[in-house]
């Protein structure tokens, strides 16, 4: 069910209204599982939501238009223990738009389980930096800052520093709060504070730079010169996996080879054989769990 809604609320960008300022989230709250008849208070929190993904500024940047990040977010409520009281698993999904293309590439897909938050109808949302956030802010404003650092490193050589920054601030924070689960520093690699601390693992910092190599010189100029474009891949490939082996089982990583492995397959269907021969290769090596899908890639 989420993939669909995913795939769905994707699909629907171009015919809803752009009021973003740095992000276009679309968000759906879904409590169909949860043992409740109320509904206006999803509603209420469905709206809430996107109000602050979307109205929140959240750079320094002027964003034109086509510049600002879309994502999805399907929050399904699993249980309610009290009133006002939340639990939840939430979908988290962005999209980067390829240049002289009509394509919209997945850059990030996460699942998020066992969520647990409080929310009142009618409550503003309000993120303050270097603040004090309650669990429910700081989960929706981590997850803006680290997709806006995915997305300006794949313009620029590291250029989402910054925002990484600010999410760990708010990782730790949350996490100094007690927040718990979802926030541990450690003894669990599925947690936003490992996701972000692993980012900025200093021996992670070529997986960063794949992210502009895979995108920037890689598929926004797989029209002009595919040739190059798919070099340009299979060259962040080669540092995500020499990365991969000083840090195996790094949460950034996965997330990345999770959410990238169908397209790179896509990409290395065509062009030179010894190309994607190395890229087969690379992807047996640091995706071994998935090997037969990649059978395809040397045909």
């Amino acid at each position: 069910m989420i993939k669909g809604l995913l795939t769905f609320y994707i699909s629907i960008f171009s015919l809803t209204s752009l009021i973003a300022q740095d992000l276009f989230f679309q968000i759906k709250v879904d409590a169909s599982t949860a043992n409740t008849s109320e509904t206006r208070v999803f509603t209420d929190m469905e709206n809430a939501f996107k109000q602050f993904m979307n109205e929140t500024k959240w750079t320094d940047e002027e964003l034109e238009l086509f510049e600002r990040i879309k994502g999805v977010m399907v929050i399904n409520i699993t249980d309610i223990p009290r009133t006002g009281r939340y639990q939840a698993d939430m979908q988290v999904q962005s999209v980067r738009p390829v240049y002289n293309s009509n394509y919209e590439s997945i850059m990030f897909n996460i699942a998020d389980r066992k969520l647990s938050f409080d929310y009142t109808e009618s409550q503003p949302l309000i993120y303050t930096k270097n603040s004090f956030n309650n669990n429910l802010v700081s989960i929706l404003a981590f997850y803006a800052n680290f997709l806006l650092g995915m997305d300006f490193d794949s313009f620029s050589e590291l250029g989402g520093q910054k925002y990484y920054d600010e999410a760990l601030n708010i990782a730790r924070s949350a996490q100094q709060q007690g927040f718990q689960p979802g926030w541990e520093q450690f003894g669990n690699l599925q947690s936003k504070y490992a996701l972000v601390q692993s980012a900025l693992n200093s021996q992670l910092e070529p997986v960063r730079k794949s992210l502009y190599l895979y995108y920037r010189k890689g598929l926004d100029m797989m029209e002009e010169d595919p040739k190059e474009a798919r070099k340009s891949v299979l060259e962040a490939l080669e540092n995500i996996q020499k990365a991969n082996k000083l840090n195996p089982n790094s949460p950034f990583i996965t997330v990345i080879l999770q959410t990238k492995s169908e397209e790179i397959v896509q990409i290395f269907t065509e062009g030179d054989m010894t190309i994607r021969r190395k890229a087969y290769e690379i992807m047996r090596d640091i995706a071994p769990a998935n090997s037969q899908d990649y059978e395809v890639m040397i045909k």
